[in-house]
């Protein structure tokens, strides 16, 4: 029987980098094409062809590796990476082995654990089989597309862990502009390595490669299903294969897919076609300028100023207005138009986030502006438009960024509280509901909110509830419902 037994993973995160072309030629890299459409001799491998290195890929890698703290390599230079498969038209990937992009740098977890980084590094992508029943097919597209390789350190320790890192690289990939992380479209894929060893021992255990998880819920389940697989086996006394393994969604277990192949299998040697690359420091200090703050940063401070504070943010709140940068930034300025974050939150958290939510193209269909959206906070807060008025007002500004002022003149929102001009409904509603004011005047409170419902349809929803509510309790003790 082993000692105690401790869970030792690496993770390998493949991203595609936001380019418009593709890595060694000017294909597009457009996601909706029809198979077979975004190809040409280089991407397809025909003898003779020259590829030609995108300098966008390299800017945008770059910009990653600076950010996680990587040592940039000076010089680096491409590789064959050479395997058989039917989507890999060359019988070689052109990816980096020895020199790499950036080795090193770390991510730091909200727990404040340090995961480090190994190496980032660029590649090319295969295509894309797509199985039927009675046979596959090949889409080219995707061949050529530019990645890059983040390997993490062996550094992770749990499933959980695994799942808190994805999340946090993800999200420090998007605000840096590098890729939308689209898991559904293939833009990040994960691959991880796994393996047990006894607490007090030096050497890792033998490692086994998950492949084919679709989402990180996916990894995290898969990396629980095979470290429990291993620690049973290995409490057997029997000896774990270097191998890989697909997951299946289905079943919740891992199966074994072909024995593990090394480096030296795929017989690198460099790239005969491209020349040495040095990166200078001018390209560097360009890209470290489009770095700004980290999410990780974003999230320490967003608890400092709006979470420790009287009537502060929740940690949920500022997870999900982090969880964008678009969001986080729309947020902070409407703050600063406003100067009060919970309500701010609120109407964000609600309202704005679900009619953002059911537009096509999301964050990027709107043209509100935070100085307008915080207008309408102010004008709910100061009583001139109720709930479902300030409601309306966003629905027909989101998209155009009308003028507040004008919609609301135009579609007649402003907020009735005046008493003298909503005694006429309330007279009409308590003379037109007599259970439920029988209902108020025996003790069942909630009563009142169906009367106020009635005023509010009556006024087509300009009264001030607040208000009808008071007049009605107000009205209703002095008749002493006797109607």
């Amino acid at each position: 029987m082993p000692e105690e037994l401790e869970t030792i993973i690496g993770l390998e995160v493949h991203v595609q980098l936001a380019t418009k072309s593709k890595a060694f030629c000017s294909c597009p890299t457009n996601f909706e094409s029809l198979p077979n459409t975004n190809i040409c001799p280089i991407c397809c491998g025909y003898p003779g062809v020259l590829p030609v290195f995108n300098r966008k890929a390299l800017e945008l890698g770059l910009r990653v590796c600076l950010a996680l703290g990587c040592k940039i390599n000076g010089r680096i230079y491409f590789e064959r990476k050479n395997y058989f498969y039917p989507d890999l038209p060359k019988n070689y990937q052109i990816s980096q082995y020895k020199v790499p992009l950036g080795e090193g740098g770390c991510i730091t977890l909200s727990t404040g654990r340090k995961i480090g980084i190994e190496r980032a590094h660029l590649e090319e992508d295969a295509g894309k089989l797509i199985h039927k029943e009675d046979c596959s097919l090949v889409d080219f597209n995707r061949t050529g597309i530019p990645l890059l390789e983040i390997v993490s350190k062996p550094d992770i320790n749990s499933a959980d862990e695994a799942f808190r890192y994805l999340k946090l690289l993800k999200l420090t990939l998007q605000y840096l502009g590098v890729s939308s992380c689209d898991m559904e479209k293939g833009y990040l894929r994960c691959d991880a390595n796994i393996s047990l060893k006894e607490k007090r021992a030096k050497e890792l255990g033998t490692k086994v490669e998950l492949k084919n998880m679709n989402s990180f819920h996916g990894v995290k389940d898969a990396l629980e299903s095979e470290s429990r697989r291993q620690r049973i086996s290995l409490e057997k006394g029997e000896r774990i294969l270097q191998e890989t393994r697909l997951w299946d969604e289905t079943k919740k277990q891992t199966f074994i897919m072909r024995t593990k192949e090394e480096a030296h299998d795929y017989r690198y040697f460099p790239e005969p076609d491209l020349v040495d690359f040095v990166i200078e420091e001018p390209m560097i200090e360009e890209q470290r300028s489009f770095i700004s703050e980290l999410p990780a940063v974003k999230e320490a401070r967003f608890k400092k100023e709006y979470m420790l504070r009287e009537n502060g943010l929740t940690e949920k709140e500022i997870d999900i207005l982090i969880s964008h940068k678009w969001l986080a930034d729309f947020f902070e300025l409407s703050v600063k138009e406003l100067g009060d974050s919970k309500n701010i939150a609120n109407w964000i958290l609600g309202p704005f986030l679900e009619l953002t939510n059911s537009l096509d193209k999301g964050f990027e269909q709107v043209k509100i502006t935070p100085a307008n959206f915080s207008k309408i906070v102010k004008y709910f807060l100061e009583g001139r438009l109720n709930n479902l008025g300030a409601k309306k007002v966003l629905v027909n500004v989101l998209t155009n960024n009308e003028d507040i002022d004008k919609v609301i003149e135009k579609e007649k929102l402003t907020q009735v509280s005046k008493e003298e001009g909503l005694m006429p409904f309330v007279e009409q509603t308590i003379s037109e509901n007599p259970k439920p004011v029988s209902d108020y005047l025996g003790g069942k409170q909630s009563a009142i909110m169906f009367l106020v419902g009635c005023v509010m349809r009556k006024s087509r929803g300009k009264a001030n509830p607040k208000v009808v509510k008071e007049m009605l309790e107000k009205r209703i003790k002095v008749k002493g419902g006797k109607i």
